[in-house]
């Protein structure tokens, strides 16, 4: 008999479904949906560095856009419809590193094997 208990939480059913139809609309998405529906390994995949580091780039990376934005939404910026290019490519380029790493950390999270 085998003594290895089973997992409490499994994945959700529909986490494959989802992940692909979020992959062709929205892959930041797709990735964020695979590690919620995760079951008992979300918090083994908030652990890895791969996935933290990726997060907190995107969020370094949005914080300058959405700053202007919401300046010129209560009028603290002067002008009141900005254009900001720069920071619109900024959080661009930083969503693109932030899905390679988090995409890294779900990979290396998966080989890992599940602990009981």
């Amino acid at each position: 008999m085998d003594n290895a208990s089973p997992v409490v939480d499994p994945p959700s059913p529909l986490r494959l479904p989802l992940t692909v139809v979020l992959a062709l609309i929205a892959p930041p998405l797709a990735l964020l949906a695979w590690i919620f529906l995760s079951g008992a390994r979300k918090a083994t995949y908030f652990r890895s560095p791969w996935i933290r580091l990726g997060l907190g780039i995107l969020v370094v990376g949005a914080f300058p856009l959405l700053a202007v934005i919401t300046a010129a939404a209560v009028g603290l910026w002067p002008d009141p419809n900005p254009n900001p290019v720069g920071l619109g490519l900024l959080f661009f380029a930083a969503g693109v590193v932030a899905c390679l790493l988090t995409l890294i950390g779900i990979l290396r999270v998966a080989r890992t094997p599940a602990t009981a």
